[in-house]
């Protein structure tokens, strides 16, 4: 199993909902502030209005932030972003990447004629969803560009931190491991600069354990635990991170009842992040599977195996940012539909798999998807 993770929900998706009332700010330690407007961002704070009052909190506070964009909100425009969104979420997403970058094209464009934008954070958003998704797809340069373009553009944005991560991941993961490493250095680099939160620097480490294929077994556990506690329940998202990845170590080492053990645990924590949550649903799915792995048809094992599909399709449905995740919790609930043999369930089956081989052609889950095609 891969534990090599694009950190895409560092502080997204902030999906733009158009039936909501308003934002909702999530914080590092559980809470919400719903409700709200955000009304400008920095590395440093986030500042939104609320019942008339404008207030500011840490941006490392800041888990994520789903904007939304309204009718009546005051805000200008933003039809291409709010398309663009709509387009992810139905799976669209190379017409995600043209509406996003039509806009920050204008967005840019208007700046250096010295416009003012609103709301002010629309164009950095943007940016840093370009990155988000072409990393998901693959698109190492095309994503490292649109962090180099935020770095340009926006320097001092609230993406910055996550978006020099996401480079490093996009780099290892194409196997350019100089590069990523000097990517997750100027992350600790910019946390001294700046004075910003220890967890960027918590989240440069783990993601250089995450991705050293020196350590396996006890050695990356003992790493990953190290990590672990120097997060604490001060940074708990890394804290709870770092132990459903080890999870993740168990689950290869076949110790299933100590990993799921852990799944459970990090599923029920407020404080766990969307990729945690993608990864801890799409283990208990392997859990469950395993445990009837001999016979998984039977009826004897049709309650499991429903559950099974349930923590896969949680995934699906809730963790679209989460790409590697998303895509073979897709190919794994497709082979349980094929399973359960009724024709909805081959209709499934074939829509997820179809799925994967469009959105992520050149993984190893597309070519798993086209094996269990041809067995269903």
């Amino acid at each position: 199993m891969s534990t090599r993770i694009i950190l895409s929900s560092l502080l997204a998706p902030a999906l733009l909902v158009a039936v909501a009332a308003a934002d909702t700010i999530y914080t590092t330690d559980g809470h919400t502030i719903d409700d709200c407007s955000v009304l400008e961002e920095s590395l440093t704070e986030v500042s939104y209005k609320r019942n008339s009052k404008k207030t500011t909190i840490p941006a490392g506070d800041v888990l994520r932030i789903d904007f939304t964009t309204t009718p009546g909100s005051g805000r200008q425009d933003l039809t291409l972003i709010d398309r663009a969104e709509t387009a992810v979420r139905d799976d669209q997403l190379f017409d995600a990447v043209s509406d996003f970058t039509t806009f920050l094209d204008g967005a840019v464009s208007k700046m250096a004629d010295g416009g003012k934008l609103r709301p002010v954070w629309a164009p950095a958003y943007a940016a840093w969803r370009l990155a988000e998704l072409n990393a998901s797809m693959g698109k190492t340069a095309e994503a490292v560009a649109a962090v180099q373009l935020l770095e340009d553009k926006f320097p001092e944005a609230r993406y910055i931190p996550a978006a020099l991560l996401l480079k490093a991941e996009a780099q290892f993961a194409a196997g350019e491991a100089a590069p990523a490493k000097k990517s997750l250095a100027a992350v600790k680099q910019l946390v001294a600069a700046k004075g910003l939160s220890k967890r960027w620097e918590l989240e440069a480490n783990l993601s250089g354990v995450v991705n050293d294929d020196a350590l396996t077994g006890d050695k990356r556990r003992d790493a990953l635990k190290r990590i672990s506690n120097q997060a604490g329940s001060e940074f708990a998202s890394v804290r709870n991170r770092a132990q459903v990845i080890g999870a993740e170590s168990l689950l290869a080492d076949k110790d299933y009842e100590g990993a799921q053990e852990v799944f459970t645990r990090i599923v029920k924590d407020s404080k766990s992040d969307q990729r945690t949550l993608a990864i801890a649903w799409s283990g208990t799915g392997d859990c469950l599977f395993e445990s009837i792995s001999k016979n998984p048809g039977s009826d004897a094992n049709r309650k499991t195996l429903n559950a099974a599909l349930r923590a896969y399709m949680r995934v699906v449905v809730l963790y679209k940012a989460e790409s590697d995740y998303l895509a073979r919790s897709m190919v794994y609930a497709g082979r349980i539909y094929t399973l359960m043999e009724t024709e909805a369930a081959t209709e499934n089956a074939k829509k997820l798999f179809g799925t994967v081989t469009r959105q992520f052609p050149k993984t190893k889950w597309a070519q798993e998807a086209r094996g269990f095609a041809r067995k269903g």
